[in-house]
């Protein structure tokens, strides 16, 4: 996991809103979609 994974997930936890966490971490919401999902298949399991 990379730290930008890293950091986009925490927004997101913190937030529960991927716009929300895309707009604290700078990046667009899609790309904030595109790390949770990279996540999710990366540890085999949904988080959100």
């Amino acid at each position: 996991m990379t730290d930008k994974r890293l950091q986009v997930f925490c927004a997101v936890a913190e937030t529960l809103s991927f716009s929300e966490a895309a707009r604290i971490t700078g990046i667009s919401q899609p790309a904030v979609s595109k790390h949770i999902a990279q996540i999710e298949e990366e540890i085999g399991s949904a988080l959100f």
